[in-house]
């Protein structure tokens, strides 16, 4: 039956190189994520933008797809990054370090969202408010429990 059907083709098994396998050379992403310093913040990596930087030259520096920059920083590709921005390459978190924050002027909801690397949905959801509204100056904002 084994003959019949040539099942014995089967048991053959490929041949296992005994050459010794070399590492390959990775040197362009070494050197394109040595132009960046790394920082930690709420145990989320991130980088801060240099001047023409774009959304693709980090991505393609750190070893990402575009959709994750978009993702982890609440952005879409028709937003603009600038110099001094924060970029995660990790998702954020759902708490921050700190239990509230005070809004200064010019803060927003995305810019207290980076400065504290929790996810913009849920800082909205946290403190109660309709997605795209912004807060008020001198106003108190959650950044870890939910407000009653």
């Amino acid at each position: 039956l084994i003959e019949k059907h040539n099942l014995n083709q089967y048991d053959n098994y490929a041949k296992v190189p005994t050459k010794k396998l070399t590492k390959s050379k990775t040197t362009t992403s070494v050197a394109s994520t040595q132009k960046y310093k790394i920082e930690l913040h709420n145990n989320i990596k991130h980088i801060v933008v240099r001047k023409g930087d774009s959304f693709y030259s980090i991505a393609k520096s750190f070893e990402m797809n575009l959709w994750q920059i978009y993702k982890y920083n609440d952005l879409n590709e028709n937003d603009v990054i600038k110099e001094g921005d924060i970029i995660y390459l990790q998702p954020k978190r759902n708490k921050a370090k700190e239990d509230n924050h005070i809004v200064k002027k010019g803060d927003t909801m995305r810019s207290i969202s980076q400065q504290h690397g929790i996810k913009l949905q849920t800082l909205y959801k946290k403190n109660k408010m309709i997605p795209g509204t912004q807060p008020q100056v001198g106003q108190q904002l959650s950044l870890r429990k939910k407000l009653k």
